[in-house]
């Protein structure tokens, strides 16, 4: 008797619900065939709000009809896939095109990421199209109709356009967080689009875009009483760059009056032109996150930033090569910067200079939030939880 009270299928539902919450589909799935009150549980809504779910082998196109039984519990949706196999990226597809006709669809955010070698020539255009279906009307037999507040694309190696926005705002007129910095090599976003877009969503408060898809204008309307106050806005700057139009200090100056709770992730990636960075640099601007991954020698770039963002700067990423002129500027950040809670240098520094700037902001050495080395280390050098957080 005493066996038969402690036996897997008396575990109570909410607690098992829980535990299967945190495994991915396969991992529930299986799970499931345990016994008859698993596989109740693993029935139940509640578990179906947050989808995870990896298309890593071809296989996994028989877990596609958990969308028919359970998409209308779906809430937060994100889809893995190895690209390499064009099995995964059919079965994606089929993913999408099946979630965007789910009735009733309560679906309010999606995140979809690539991984593995990009196929040659592949330029990801079926992916594009089924975003634009599922970023459409959704049927009105849901009251309220469902409309998508999370989005990011920025795993999505295909060339996005201003089709895909443009139908993304006006179905979606409640969004709140969008990332489309993808690492696509060419940008077909236009500054017009992301204009249209953030007047139609006047609850935005978290935008991720790219330098070239922005202005002045955009700036102005980000700026405005009716709109939702913008908390972070990210800014990734690449080649494109070279032929675009930068902002004005006037734009971001009447910004940063009319919302003074933004803080501003500025990124430079090795694509951007290197003498660009200190033009788009400017001391308006509320820079809390800077990143400056040009593979290059920047330490002029990093004395300009302690001169600009000494007292907003919290977090500072460096893919450079080392000099002495280097790891003056970075102990001199360290010295008037003193927000900064995370430091991230990816070259070699002696060994005295790491010290010194950790004696300088002991809260960063107390919590490991920084990637300083004196010695090439054989793993890659990353902080759990801290490296790709802005």
């Amino acid at each position: 008797m005493a066996l038969e009270s402690h036996s897997w299928d008396n575990i109570p539902e909410h607690v098992l619900a829980k535990v299967l919450s945190h495994l991915s589909f396969q991992e529930k799935y299986y799970s499931s065939l345990t016994c008859k009150h698993w596989y109740n549980v693993f029935q139940s809504p509640q578990l179906w709000h947050c989808f995870q779910f990896w298309f890593n082998m071809p296989q996994h196109h028989r877990f596609l009809n958990c969308v028919d039984i359970f998409g209308k519990y779906f809430r937060k949706v994100f889809i893995g896939l190895n690209q390499a196999i064009k099995e995964n990226r059919i079965n994606a597809c089929t993913f999408l095109e099946k979630l965007a006709k789910v009735d009733p669809r309560r679906l309010c955010s999606i995140t979809i990421e690539f991984t593995g070698e990009n196929p040659l020539f592949y330029a990801g255009q079926e992916f594009v199209q089924c975003l634009k279906i599922l970023f459409g009307p959704v049927s009105i037999t849901f009251t309220p109709p469902s409309q998508i507040l999370h989005v990011d694309v920025s795993g999505l190696s295909a060339a996005l356009d201003d089709d895909v926005f443009d139908i993304l705002s006006e179905n979606n007129p409640d969004l709140r967080f969008l990332n489309i910095q993808n690492k696509n090599l060419v940008c077909k976003v236009s500054p017009a689009c992301i204009l249209r877009l953030v007047r139609r969503c006047r609850k935005l408060t978290d935008i991720h875009v790219l330098h070239c898809s922005m202005s002045d204008e955009i700036l102005a309307c980000l700026a405005e009483e009716d709109s939702k106050d913008i908390k972070h806005l990210s800014i990734l700057c690449r080649r494109e760059d070279k032929y675009g139009k930068d902002l004005s200090a006037e734009a971001w100056e009447q910004l940063v009056y009319k919302k003074p709770s933004l803080r501003v992730t500025l990124a430079f990636d090795h694509n951007c032109p290197l003498n660009l960075v200190s033009v788009i640099m400017k001391p308006e601007i509320p820079v809390r996150t800077l990143k400056l991954e040009t593979f290059t020698k920047i330490y002029d770039e990093v004395n300009l930033a302690t001169s600009y963002y000494k007292r907003t700067l919290e977090k500072i990423v460096l893919q450079t090569r080392n000099s002495v002129e280097l790891e003056e500027a970075l102990v001199d950040m360290a010295r008037k910067c003193t927000r900064i809670k995370c430091m991230m240098v990816y070259c070699i520094l002696k060994e005295e200079v790491v010290n010194h700037i950790l004696n300088l902001l002991p809260e960063m050495r107390e919590t490991g939030s920084y990637i300083l080395k004196w010695e090439i280390d054989i793993e890659p050098w990353v902080v759990v939880g801290i490296e790709s957080g802005d």
